[in-house]
């Protein structure tokens, strides 16, 4: 591992502190609780105790899980033959209960990189598709906070509608995928839209689904999603 970066100098550290301070929010003091390094000695998210005040005279919370911003992908397999829509999942088990979670593709947005570039990459790295940008829809104009008492993630998201024969939607299923260097341990998942929103457990997941429902009017398939 090269040299760490002190977590200060990190690009999330500033984008999260820049924010705060917009907001007339008093930083009276930030501790480094726990910081973890990527390969390259950069900073992937840290854990800061802070004493900060709002411009009313009141405390924030004393903890932020500070990963800044990131994307997710949900991708639409259409079976070319007969016009049906599978959602391509990616396969892997989370600490959050220690189960194993149906996602949709998603990454972390480094410094000098936009949203639509991560979707990009972390699309091809992920599942292997590599599609033409003009394919990548954008869900939204801005991003969602995920966890705005804890954390100051905050989400993009987007869509891509793949158009292949029934053969090649199959043959994705159970494909193993990820970087193990980064702790990935990951399979495509193939489902239909009513089986991938009853899989998935996140709830920007759902919300992607919501999304792309409204995006494209589509609403014979939201008729369908249960839980």
């Amino acid at each position: 591992m090269e040299k760490k970066e002190p977590f200060q100098h990190a690009f999330k550290y500033q984008a999260w502190r820049q924010r705060l301070l917009d907001n007339q929010i008093r930083l009276r003091a930030v501790e480094d609780a726990y910081t973890h390094y990527g390969s390259d000695g950069t900073v992937l998210y840290s854990l800061v105790k802070l004493d900060a005040r709002t411009p009313e005279g009141t405390a924030l919370a004393p903890l932020c899980f500070i990963k800044g911003d990131a994307i997710s992908v949900l991708v639409v397999l259409i079976d070319e033959e007969t016009g049906d829509k599978f959602v391509l999942l990616v396969r892997q088990r989370r600490v959050c209960d220690g189960s194993e979670t149906y996602e949709h593709p998603a990454g972390m947005i480094d410094e000098g990189e936009t949203p639509f570039d991560v979707a990009l990459r972390e699309l091809k790295e992920e599942t292997g598709l590599q599609i033409p940008p003009d394919n990548l829809i954008p869900l939204g104009s801005k991003a969602w906070f995920s966890a705005t008492s804890t954390s100051d993630e905050s989400l993009y998201f987007f869509y891509c509608e793949c158009r292949m024969p029934g053969s090649d939607v199959r043959a994705l299923h159970g494909k193993s995928t990820g970087k193990a260097s980064e702790q990935e341990h990951t399979r495509l998942h193939i489902a239909t839209f009513p089986e991938a929103h009853r899989l998935i457990s996140n709830l920007h997941g759902i919300l992607g689904h919501f999304l792309y429902v409204q995006a494209t009017g589509d609403y014979e398939t939201m008729k369908a999603l249960s839980f």
